[in-house]
């Protein structure tokens, strides 16, 4: 399927329903999608075969997992985060494990690695999927709806 198939954005109730209470909009979710199809800037679930991609727009990193279906992409879920991903800084992790998620721009599949993170004016290491070529990071929806919700809360609140 082409890029051109997530243009029309297929989104059940309950998702609808959760990108409101995320202040989602389709539109962040498009700008992700047309980025991610067009630059092969996705990761993909080897279980699933679903595609999780990001997207940073300004402050705020936009992540959509998607399922390219005949008439449009199925949304799964989407989500957001503001700490900003060091990319390119990646070390390796203490943690070798291998995740079930793929490189869909390098074809490597995800290993742990030491993430730079920053917010506000702290940096941080985290260990989080990344591809050993291209360093391309996955944060989960655990991740940027619990962690990393929580340290932007607190570094907030320093």
């Amino acid at each position: 399927m082409s890029h051109d198939d997530c243009h029309i954005l297929l989104i059940d109730p309950q998702v609808q329903a959760l990108l409101d209470e995320r202040g989602i909009r389709e539109e962040n979710i498009q700008q992700v999608l047309r980025v991610a199809e067009e630059e092969n800037l996705f990761h993909t679930n080897k279980d699933s075969g679903h595609k999780l991609a990001y997207l940073p727009v300004g402050k705020v990193t936009y992540w959509v997992e998607y399922a390219q279906e005949v008439g449009g992409c199925r949304i799964v879920t989407a989500y957001s985060h503001r700490m900003k991903i060091w990319e390119g800084y990646n070390l390796p992790s203490k943690k070798e494990e291998v995740t079930r998620w793929t490189c869909a721009k390098c074809g490597d599949d995800l290993t742990v690695a030491a993430v730079k993170l920053a917010y506000l004016d702290e940096t941080f290491v985290a260990d989080l999927p990344s591809c050993p070529s291209c360093q391309r990071v996955l944060v989960s929806e655990e991740n940027a709806v619990v962690k990393m919700a929580l340290a932007e809360r607190m570094l907030e609140d320093k």
